[in-house]
């Protein structure tokens, strides 16, 4: 998690796209006026907002294999804008999903396939240490 090596990789563009866009979306005018510097980059972005992207970008890097740790900070956002110490405490503090395990149960069909298969192997792989002996 964050807390990890100094070189960590930061969160995809399209994460942190979402992140942004999901904080406008629940903050309007507000969170982007946080970062915005009127001063546009040749591609049209604002640079205040650009950096800051980049910046969360790399700050957040460390939930890349922790993704859930950010969807629930983003579920339970306070009433104002938080700062980016403030969301990665928030990241910290959500609960960390173990994997899930895939259940799958075999029927008495899959064992009797399954025992049938391995049993034609096994001749198979017996005829053919024979005739590679006798070879």
């Amino acid at each position: 998690m964050p807390n990890g090596p100094l070189m960590q990789r930061p969160l995809p563009d399209a994460w942190i796209q979402k992140i942004f866009s999901t904080m406008q979306g629940h903050y309007g005018a507000r969170w982007l006026n946080l970062w915005k510097l009127n001063q546009t980059l040749p591609n049209g972005e604002d640079i205040g907002v650009a950096n800051a992207m980049h910046t969360w970008a790399e700050k957040l890097g460390g939930f890349v294999d922790h993704p859930e740790c950010i969807s629930r900070a983003l579920e339970t956002l306070p009433t104002d804008p938080p700062s980016l110490p403030q969301f990665l405490d928030m990241c910290r503090k959500a609960p960390i999903e173990p994997p899930k395990a895939l259940e799958h149960k075999l029927t008495d069909e899959d064992i009797r396939r399954n025992k049938e298969r391995l049993e034609s192997l096994l001749k198979q792989f017996c005829a053919d240490k024979v005739n590679g002996e006798r070879k």
